[in-house]
């Protein structure tokens, strides 16, 4: 048996920000990581905290208020909105921000985008971009870092930051897009033959591994390989772990606390099944790790699973190109190509049936109150080029491998394409005409695309009149099936406003935490910007360690084992 001040169950931005806090308080911190690397979910995302009134839109500026915050959470959260949780997450996100900023190699930019919904409140830049890192800085602990989805690099381990999308899409077209794309072309290639890979990492990667980094500089103790298996327990109270390492079971007792953080129930087909709607035509695009450990964990210490929530996941339509060997690669449509103007989304009947550049959280909740298990994106050649549709990306790379292969769905003809998909091609052809008649006016009198700052903002800034809008151009056509699926959970564990778990009476578990995808959403299902997920993910673990630190060691029981560092 060992001893520490904190253990934190789970690697990725809330155990990571949990730990880092926690040490730099003066707390000795184990981490423990069942998967071999580190960044969780966070790895996979955009790394794009939501937190009101931070000081980093400053740069751009821009200001924020508290009772705008609170004006707009209102609006957007109606009666979910959870008094004492939301205090805390405003009372402590901005300074969550400046801590990390001033304490850690976590470092934000302002980045211009608005809220997702259209209420009084709404603000630009409570989004934040975390700033682009060298992995060469984390040395040989960059093999320990999630990399993101294969299916949004380019050629392998090139990652790419939103700000360089534009510019690559006009290789070929502008002095400045060649400039860019010849820049970041140059420096991956150099990369990797000096590294086997792009070290450049951006968004979400980015973020994990400035956490990583600063985690390891502080002098966290980080533990991959590690499962959880079980809560230590004594009179209700939560004293510590057993965990599994090297083949052996280790018992960690803590001091101050256990915080739960292992990334929610994505990959957890049971769970998902229960809780998802329209489960078996869902796809997640979290780790396949993620199968609910700490919930679990926290649910066996006394803790409650709440599933009364407005939604129980982050939703995204999601595209799925099913490989010759038998592997999917599934492909997020958050924003890139159906934001964009010239295509549009149809129903299986071929019509319309939601504004295309809406949140990828709102467009999923509608085909769930439609019952839609399959929509379809459709397009011309022009818009393909152009932008790409899903996986296949924008000239110059071609779309033939997967058209070939079934995922792109191509006819010379609306009504060829109408009956791939087994619309009506009258219908479908009625939709493109009614669509191209308004859209080349800049207007969507039928669900306002291109109306709303958000959409707007999503679309292409050159394109006039509508930066969203634009008619469907000349073939050959282009149809992709979208269908429904989440970017994470968000329904855990019960938590008050110091995040600590709650039992089925509403008190505290002496000892236990949660936070990120662990802690029932502090949104309870919303999403009032991009990134309302990992802002509180963040500000919560942060708020743990903070609480920890404050509540002062158990005086409970004696341990006179070693401490991590003598045993390590």
């Amino acid at each position: 048996m060992i001893e520490t001040d904190v253990i934190v169950i789970g690697a990725g931005a809330a155990g990571l920000t949990a730990a880092i806090t926690a040490r730099k308080l003066g707390l000795e911190v184990l981490v423990v990581e069942k998967t071999a690397y580190f960044g969780g979910t966070t790895a996979y995302s955009g790394g794009a905290p939501w937190i009101p009134c931070n000081h980093v839109m400053k740069q751009a500026g821009l200001s924020d208020t508290r009772k705008a915050a609170e004006t707009y959470l209102h609006a957007v959260l109606g009666d979910w909105y959870d008094e004492d949780r939301i205090k805390a997450f405003l009372d402590n996100g901005p300074e969550m921000l400046a801590f990390l900023e001033r304490e850690s190699e976590v470092k934000f930019k302002p980045f211009l985008a608005p809220d997702y919904e259209v209420q009084p409140g709404a603000a630009r830049s409570r989004s934040l971009l975390t700033q682009e890192y060298n992995g060469k800085l984390l040395g040989e602990h960059l093999k320990l870092l999630r990399l993101p989805l294969p299916q949004l690099m380019l050629f392998g381990t090139m990652q790419i930051e939103g700000s360089d999308i534009h510019p690559m899409r006009k290789v070929f077209k502008t002095w400045q897009g060649f400039k860019h794309t010849t820049k970041l072309m140059t420096r991956f290639i150099t990369e990797r033959l000096q590294h086997g890979r792009g070290v450049r990492l951006a968004n979400g990667n980015a973020l994990a591994g400035r956490l990583l980094r600063s985690a390891i500089d502080a002098g966290v103790t980080l533990w991959n390989h590690t499962p959880a298996l079980e809560l230590v327990t004594e009179g209700g109270a939560v004293r510590g772990l057993i965990a599994q390492k090297d083949g052996r079971k280790i018992r960690v007792m803590a001091r101050r606390g256990v915080l739960l953080a292992s990334g929610g129930f994505g990959a957890n087909a049971e769970m998902r099944a229960k809780y998802i709607p329209m489960a078996e035509h869902h796809w997640s695009l979290q780790p396949e790790d993620n199968v609910g450990d700490g919930i679990g964990l926290g649910v066996s210490a006394g803790g409650v699973l709440n599933d009364r929530n407005a939604g129980q996941c982050i939703w995204t339509p999601v595209s799925v190109l099913r490989q010759p060997d038998g592997s999917v690669l599934k492909y997020p449509h958050i924003f890139i190509d159906r934001a964009m103007p010239g295509s549009l989304v149809v129903d299986p009947a071929g019509r319309r049936f939601v504004n295309e550049g809406s949140s990828y959280q709102n467009f999923v909740k509608t085909m769930h109150a439609r019952q839609l298990d399959t929509v379809y994106l459709v397009a011309g050649r022009a818009f393909l080029r152009s932008y790409g549709i899903g996986l296949a990306r924008p000239a110059p790379f071609s779309e033939r491998p997967y058209v070939d292969a079934g995922y792109l769905i191509e006819a010379p003809t609306l009504a060829a394409l109408a009956q791939k998909i087994g619309a009506d091609p009258s219908v479908l052809e009625q939709t493109v005409q009614r669509f191209n008649t308004h859209a080349s006016q800049g207007t969507d009198p039928d669900f306002g695309r291109g109306a709303d700052p958000h959409t707007q903002f999503r679309g292409d800034a050159t394109h006039k009149p509508n930066p969203s809008l634009g008619p469907v151009g000349d073939g050959p056509y282009y149809a992709l099936a979208l269908h429904p699926g989440d970017l994470s959970t968000v329904m855990g564990l019960d938590t008050n406003a110091n995040a600590q778990v709650l039992d089925r009476d509403g008190r505290v578990i002496p000892g236990l935490y949660a936070a990120g995808l662990d802690m029932n959403s502090v949104m309870r299902g919303l999403y009032p910007g991009g990134g309302s997920s990992i802002g509180p993910a963040m500000t919560f673990g942060y708020v743990a360690a903070r609480h920890m630190q404050q509540a002062g060691p158990s005086d409970t029981y004696t341990v006179t084992s070693p401490t991590l560092e003598a045993v390590l």
